[in-house]
């Protein structure tokens, strides 16, 4: 009679780490390269990279910007390549008031703000489901809170300088909102402070990936650096931030995240 394999000797499955823009991942994919072999396959008009990154064994792909696109990488992510967890990274809209431009915010709850099938279903409620808000994995996002703390920790005063501030980026837990528009008002800001007084940021993939991470009970962590505060100002805001310091954090955090994994 043969021997059970060790855990130690069963392959880790990869965990799905994603993106909506190239500059929201940082340099992952020229530490994955540098690591090792990278296989690329090409899956629904997507390039899914899988190989080893700072020891951990990694899908990293772009979900490219919607609701849409993400809950469709996402799904390949499960059935395609049988990832365990699923870690997505990129830039948002600080709504909380105290939420500041280069804080981090990691959700620990997800819902779509533009999800209204009332009357027939409650507003924001997904219909079928009876869910409006979708949780993050518990463990996995106190690690990838733990590894923003650390990046904070060791880069903050450096992260100070190039935002002319005297305070240090902020890390934040809580809601996250997701919606299919690039919120850049102040009366927009207002509305969704006013409907939703627990948020501290808005953008357009999460909440997606969290609803079918949900059906499909596979953990889901979801972080956002804070590119501009949704207000007129956020579209120059949020490419400056996204050109010049996006990637910065999330190299940094994921590879304190990644290398606690591996």
């Amino acid at each position: 009679m043969s021997a059970l394999p060790s855990e130690a000797t069963i392959p880790r499955r990869p965990l799905g780490v994603m993106a909506a823009l190239q500059q929201e991942l940082g340099d992952l994919l020229i530490a994955m390269r540098a690591e090792g072999a990278v296989e690329t396959i090409t899956h629904g008009k997507r390039d899914y990279h899988i190989g080893t990154v700072h020891g951990a064994p990694c899908v990293v792909t772009l979900a490219r910007v919607g609701k849409v696109a993400a809950a469709a990488t996402v799904s390949a992510l499960i059935h395609a390549f049988d990832v365990e967890a699923v870690v997505f990274t990129g830039v948002a809209g600080g709504v909380g008031p105290a939420v500041r431009i280069g804080d981090v915010v990691v959700a620990e709850t997800l819902m779509q703000h533009d999800m209204d099938a009332s009357p027939l279903f409650p507003r924001f409620e997904v219909p079928l489901l009876g869910v409006s808000r979708f949780a993050a994995d518990a463990p996995l996002t106190v690690a990838l809170a733990a590894a923003c703390e650390r990046f904070i920790d060791e880069e903050g005063d450096a992260l100070s300088q190039r935002f002319v501030t005297e305070a240090r980026p902020v890390v934040h837990r809580g809601l996250i909102l997701s919606g299919d528009q690039f919120v850049a008002s102040a009366t927009a800001v207002d509305l969704l402070r006013a409907a939703f007084p627990d948020a501290l940021a808005v953008e357009m993939e999460g909440a997606a990936i969290a609803q079918v991470c949900y059906e499909y009970n596979v953990p889901c962590a979801i972080v956002r650096t804070v590119s501009d505060t949704a207000d007129a100002h956020a579209p120059a805001s949020f490419v400056t931030f996204l050109t010049e310091i996006a990637g910065t954090y999330s190299s940094g955090i994921l590879k304190r995240f990644l290398s606690a994994r591996g």
